[in-house]
């Protein structure tokens, strides 16, 4: 797993890869956030690349650059990070993305604390008051929201989602593509499966399989993430 090994917060400099200009894949209200963390600390954008939408063109703080082939052609030295908050998408697009060997970037709030002995994968971003504390583990295009926390030891997969206030504590582990959503909490040594979702709000007290949707205090299945194949 390509990683940067982020050792103590002046480090952020590695990740950010400053110099090094960035594009966002994706035209949505996710991607205008993530424009918005670039501007903060300070990190060159030249724009936003994917699908057209006019009720979102005049709502973009960078250029429109071009639908989703724009990059192909674009310089080599330009970097992307995935603008999609969905892990399913945001992997498809980063393979589609990186299949030149075009590499990504990553983006870090300038209030986010990142501890000691933490290694943040390629592509991850991390919004206003995210902390890490000690020896977490985070794999590519991993993307943590606004005050959300993250305990000692927890190791959180690819393209896995931690949305605004929710708190992973210490010893987990956050399969790829799962989705922790807003204010959900994640007790001490909790195993959530890939591509599960933890609702809102909920409290997850015992390990949670491969795709699913739980919700609840406590946290209970409610479905499946996909419908059946029939």
């Amino acid at each position: 797993m390509p990683s940067v090994q982020t050792a103590h917060p002046p480090t952020r400099r590695a990740l950010l890869h400053q110099g090094r200009p960035l594009v966002v894949l994706g035209t949505s209200g996710h991607a205008r956030e993530i424009a918005w963390i670039a501007e903060q600390a300070d990190q060159p954008v030249l724009g936003c690349v994917g699908p057209y939408r006019a009720a979102e063109h005049d709502r973009l703080s960078v250029p429109w650059l071009g639908d989703d082939d724009w990059l192909d052609t674009a310089d080599p030295t330009v970097r992307y990070v995935v603008g999609v908050g969905d892990g399913a998408l945001r992997a498809r697009i980063d393979q589609a993305a990186g299949r030149n060997g075009r590499r990504c970037g990553s983006l870090v709030s300038p209030t986010a604390v990142i501890g000691a002995r933490c290694t943040v994968g390629e592509g991850s971003v991390f919004w206003p008051g995210a902390v890490l504390t000690t020896d977490v583990r985070l794999g590519r295009h991993v993307h943590i929201g606004t005050r959300a926390t993250v305990g000692h030891d927890t190791v959180i997969g690819d393209y896995a989602t931690l949305l605004p206030g929710c708190t992973v504590a210490g010893s987990s582990r956050i399969g790829d593509g799962a989705t922790v959503a807003a204010g959900a909490t994640v007790v001490d040594n909790i195993s959530i499966g890939r591509d599960a979702v933890v609702g809102a709000g909920a409290v997850v007290v015992r390990d949670v399989p491969d795709n699913v949707v739980v919700v609840g205090v406590p946290a209970r299945i409610l479905r499946p993430t996909r419908p059946s194949a029939h």
